[in-house]
């Protein structure tokens, strides 16, 4: 059945006001500052707020945060990305927000009708991001004014349906933030083992102990120190170094919702997973054919090259990626836990090595030449042994997360519609 709800307009529940903006020497110190991304990425406000801001008094009076406030984000490149939200579960003492979100403060009717739970999965549910992109207005980027928010609407069901349906919905994002932990700590694990075997060079020998701290033996090189049987090389002696492309956005036909990947350094930016298989948009055949992107084979790691440089991401399938990025095809012998995070233990090299006026970047034949300590293969190969398992892991665990997002984006309706009915324990006054 149909739960009754009543549907109301955001100005008949929530006062809209405006961040601040401020001046990037203001930054670093000062009072707690919530950010554009933190409200880009959390349903809920994190528990702390990282950044800091020198803030007045007056300030942090007019844009505080208190509990139950939303922040949606007022600006974006790209219609999709527009309006997305997270709330404040508890008060933020002495915080304020930045001037690319707005602040919806409950009035007296909301706090009475109206979980702050609930608020929050439903301001990220398809439901309501569809009314974001139809009311948003496009000119060189996405924006949305107060006039627009307050015409916005929401369907609320009693408050006993609304802590039913939280309930659900927060197990699912438990879920997922318990194997986002578990990501963390297998990936921490994994670069730890790294740096254990080719930077502090204590990979085991024969006998099982650390190399170096058991007296193996080290010979010099034009990088340092090195175990016997190692040398001194480069990057393209590990992997072939890819380019991509893209195809001209004047012809329609290259583009597609459901084709070839193609991978942008915006999609590594949104998407924090190590390994990724699909962007924001495909590309046909015929936009691989006549463009100059080139498909990489699953097992690629992806590097953006500029606009930043540095982000990293192990290709789950065969993809193409745009002109941002630099990408390494294992060969030789060598793996891609190898080759990632080699390329993110020289990053410092690698930026310092990037050229540009405009922004940073480094090419192709400046990441070829970028010298790196080559190790011997049956090394490596040991090293694949030990970190597969973790990485297996890794991406099963990111891609359980994937299908737990979409599905809590598709259930708040269809629990509302009553195509999936709430267990009768749940529903609790």
């Amino acid at each position: 059945m149909e739960f009754k709800s009543k549907t109301y307009s955001l100005a008949e529940l929530y006062d809209i006001s405006s961040g601040l903006s401020k001046k990037r020497e203001e930054f670093g110190f000062g009072y707690p500052f919530l950010t554009f991304k933190e409200v880009f990425y959390n349903t809920f406000l994190p528990a702390k707020l990282e950044e800091l801001a020198n803030t007045t008094e007056k300030e942090r009076i007019k844009c505080s945060i208190k509990a139950g406030d939303v922040f949606l984000t007022r600006t974006s490149e790209k219609l999709d990305e527009l309006g997305l939200s997270s709330v404040a579960l508890k008060d933020y003492p002495q915080a304020t927000f930045n001037g690319f979100t707005k602040r919806l403060r409950p009035n007296k009717l909301c706090k009475e009708i109206l979980l702050p739970e609930y608020a929050a999965f439903y301001f990220r549910s398809p439901r309501f991001r569809g009314q974001v992109t139809s009311f948003s207005s496009m000119t060189t980027r996405a924006s949305l004014n107060n006039g627009m928010i307050s015409k916005l609407t929401m369907d609320i069901p009693s408050l006993a349906i609304q802590k039913s349906i939280v309930e659900i919905l927060l197990n699912l994002l438990k879920k997922e933030k318990n194997n986002r932990q578990t990501i963390q700590t297998l990936e921490e694990f994994s670069q730890s083992i790294f740096k254990h075997w080719f930077i502090d060079f204590k990979f085991p020998n024969e006998q099982g102990q650390p190399y170096k701290s058991s007296g193996g033996e080290m010979v010099e090189s034009e990088l340092g120190e090195i175990p016997k049987g190692w040398r001194a090389g480069t990057i393209d002696e590990i992997g072939s170094v890819v380019g991509g492309g893209t195809p001209s956005k004047k012809h329609e036909e290259y583009y597609t919702s459901n084709g070839i990947s193609w991978i942008t350094p915006k999609d590594l930016s949104n998407d924090k997973n190590i390994f990724i298989y699909k962007g924001a948009v495909d590309i046909t055949e015929l936009g691989l054919k006549k463009g100059s992107a080139q498909l990489l084979p699953k097992n690629t790691v992806l590097f953006s090259s500029r606009a930043p440089i540095g982000y990293i991401a192990i290709a789950g399938q065969d993809v193409t990626t745009n002109q941002g990025f630099k990408s390494v095809v294992p060969d030789k012998g060598f793996n891609n836990y190898f080759i990632y995070y080699l390329l993110k233990a020289k990053l410092p090299t690698i930026e310092a090595a990037a050229g540009g006026s405009t922004f940073k970047e480094i090419s192709g034949k400046g990441l070829k030449e970028i010298s790196i300590i080559i190790p011997l293969l049956e090394i490596v190969e040991k090293f694949k042994n030990v970190v597969e398992p973790l990485f297996l892991q890794i991406n099963s665990l990111e891609r359980e997360n994937k299908k737990l997002e979409q599905l809590r984006d598709t259930l708040l309706p269809k629990l509302l519609s009553g195509e999936i009915e709430i267990p009768d324990e749940l529903v609790v006054d």
